[in-house]
């Protein structure tokens, strides 16, 4: 889904200091990491909504679990958390954008009630080849 040159040129060290800097950044939005004892097994990244809509909208901006860890229980464990952390701020809703073709993330946040909105966007510019996204929403 992702291009593989893209992937390919992804930096260790660049990709390192960005999420250092976003994890120290102080503000609103939050990663939440989900660990078994010393092993990461994936993280969560929400906050207030980027999209033009109402304050009072959260959003999960992403979410990444080790492929080895799936179906095991660590994103819904994220998402639950991004979702119960939108209802202490009193945000009436969370949303998160999910690759189109992504059939398998797609019925992850079908089953954890969120649906799609009817919010579709494309971007050209994260790996200069288009990358088609649906939203999801969740009422809180």
């Amino acid at each position: 889904m992702i291009p593989d040159p893209y992937l390919a040129s992804l930096s260790v060290e660049e990709r390192t200091q960005r999420w250092s800097k976003a994890i120290s950044a102080p503000g609103l939005a939050k990663v939440a990491v989900a660990h078994l004892q010393e092993e990461m097994l994936g993280f969560c990244s929400f906050g207030p909504t980027r999209d033009e809509a109402s304050p009072d909208i959260a959003e999960i901006y992403s979410l990444n679990v080790r492929p080895d860890r799936w179906r095991r229980g660590a994103g819904r464990i994220l998402c639950e958390h991004a979702f119960e952390q939108a209802a202490l701020r009193e945000h009436a809703a969370i949303t998160l954008w999910v690759l189109k073709h992504n059939e398998t993330a797609r019925q992850f946040y079908q089953r954890l009630g969120y649906l799609p909105d009817g919010a579709e966007k494309t971007d050209v510019e994260l790996t200069g080849s288009p990358l088609h996204d649906v939203r999801y929403r969740k009422a809180i």
